[in-house]
């Protein structure tokens, strides 16, 4: 697993929004070690396979999800296959709708 790094020179920042717990206005931060070739989606699959169950995390379908790459949607990069670089910061939180 990549994740809880310490080792801040090969990392990527991870922020999760509502993800590993029931309250949804809840935010976690970490690194999450790089690897060459590390994209989007792989960093989500990877997260998903560690999640707790029951929690929005381990459930969640990729589409209901919200990726942003250093504050730009992933929909305006490669999708869930843009790849990240050290340094990078990756955010994900769960799709609002409402009006």
């Amino acid at each position: 697993m990549h994740r809880d790094t310490t080792d801040t020179m090969n990392t990527i920042h991870l922020r999760l929004f509502g993800l590993r717990s029931a309250r949804m206005n809840r935010i976690e931060e970490q690194g999450f070690l790089f690897s060459p070739g590390l994209t989007v989606g792989k960093v989500w699959s990877e997260l998903q396979h560690a999640a707790e169950p029951h929690t929005p995390l381990a459930s969640l379908q990729r589409d209901l999800v919200h990726a942003l790459v250093n504050g730009l949607p992933i929909q305006r990069l490669a999708g869930w296959e843009t790849p990240l670089a050290i340094g990078d910061t990756l955010t994900f939180m769960v799709m609002a709708a409402g009006g």
